[in-house]
């Protein structure tokens, strides 16, 4: 028994933390990448919003390239600019 609930355990975890792996950094915005469809979400970065608050200018491109894949930036994800107080355009 505890070893079939410390097996459901790490998967739960590990199934959380895959969720999360996907937002990254490009060029100073975070981007959540869908191999699939090859396109791209901005996203604010990790697990603390506040920390990862945008500023000043913001241009989002149509198209941005990671691990030499070229994604088509097609939405901006909910809360993505939560908090970002001193954004400016």
């Amino acid at each position: 028994m505890k070893q079939k609930l410390f097996t459901f355990f790490f998967a739960l975890v590990a199934s959380v933390s895959a969720i999360y792996a996907s937002d990254t950094e490009v060029d100073g915005i975070w981007y959540d990448f869908n191999d699939t469809d090859l396109t791209a979400t901005v996203t604010h970065a990790g697990y603390d919003i506040s920390s990862s608050a945008y500023s000043g200018s913001v241009v989002i491109p149509e198209t941005v390239t990671y691990n030499n894949t070229t994604y088509s930036v097609t939405r901006i994800g909910d809360y993505a600019f939560f908090q970002c107080l001193d954004l400016t355009s």
